[in-house]
């Protein structure tokens, strides 16, 4: 799993729509599913419900929420020191 993968996932979880992670993170949409696609892989289930409107968390997206949280805000602060 790497740390692109959880800001991805949590720019998902925010916006509930893959276009508007992809814009906020400034990469493609098609690098915002291949992101998610493989996360949900290494999961071994999906981490969020899709439909023509947007897209919300599954319960093992919302259990993997906190811990994203966690680690990209641990990455964050071993960045600001290294």
């Amino acid at each position: 799993m790497h740390i692109d993968q959880l800001r991805t996932f949590l720019e998902v979880a925010e916006t509930r729509n893959f276009n508007k992670a992809s814009s906020n993170l400034n990469v493609t949409q098609s690098t915002v599913s291949a992101r998610i696609r493989t996360l949900e892989d290494r999961l071994k289930q999906p981490v969020f419900y899709r439909n023509a409107t947007g897209v919300t968390l599954t319960p093992a997206g919302i259990r993997l929420r906190e811990h994203a949280i966690n680690i990209v805000r641990l990455w964050q602060r071993a960045e600001g020191e290294a």
